[in-house]
């Protein structure tokens, strides 16, 4: 579904990436693949998306239901919302949800909504830095992102949201009592995160997309520590 909702970003934003210099060169401003073409590839991906849901339990389903309209939504928060990145994180994350309930929502849900949250700020943190290779462009088009409405105090700001991402995460490993390869791994993890935000990314455009990219290398420790959380 992530890739069927970069299909509406990009069919949804033509108008806005023709006049975005890092964005001219996507498949429908470029007319390297028609738009008949990308609306067919997302009916299949719906498709193939619905038939995986309905393997899924009731519960599951309608969470699934529910998200969709995030899916057309994000792509038009930017043009009227101050704060758009909120509702990528919150789209984007929405698996962490239906996820638990596909397992019949083994604890409490109460310790779900703290993973699903650190998880919200995570996508937050990343999506700002990466939409930083914009600000100045989406300045003058008259969008909207956290890293506008951030300013100059980005690094500030995504600090703070980064603690708490980290703490969240913590505190749900304590609440589900996981182990303490568990608790020192996210540690490492934050530690590697604040470490490359503070002192390879430094609040520069050039080294947005890297730093980006590096998050790979963050999911999989925190990948490594939830699988590990409970023993070998």
């Amino acid at each position: 579904m992530r890739s069927a909702g970069c299909i509406i970003n990009d069919l949804l934003d033509q108008d806005i990436d023709i006049l975005v210099k890092r964005t001219q060169s996507r498949p429908l401003v470029s007319k390297a693949l028609s738009q008949r073409n990308s609306i067919l590839c997302l009916l299949v991906l719906f498709l193939i998306g619905f038939f995986i849901l309905t393997q899924l339990n009731m519960p599951s389903i309608i969470l699934g239901l529910v998200i969709v309209p995030l899916i057309f939504l994000y792509p038009l928060a930017k043009r009227f919302f101050l704060l758009p990145q909120i509702i990528l994180a919150f789209t984007y994350n929405w698996g962490c949800l239906i996820g638990w309930t596909s397992i019949n929502s083994p604890s409490n849900f109460k310790s779900i909504l703290l993973l699903f949250f650190a998880l919200v700020l995570w996508t937050v943190i990343y999506d700002t830095v990466y939409a930083t290779q914009d600000e100045e462009e989406d300045k003058k088009i008259g969008l909207y992102s956290t890293t506008l409405f951030f300013g100059k105090k980005k690094i500030f700001y995504l600090n703070i949201l980064m603690f708490f991402q980290y703490s969240l995460i913590l505190y749900f490993g304590y609440v589900l009592q996981y182990n303490i390869i568990f608790q020192f791994g996210i540690l490492f993890s934050s530690i590697v995160n604040f470490y490359t935000l503070n002192f390879f990314w430094k609040g520069k455009k050039e080294n947005s997309n890297s730093y980006f990219k590096k998050n790979n290398l963050i999911g999989v420790l925190l990948l490594l520590n939830f699988m590990f959380a409970k023993g070998f």
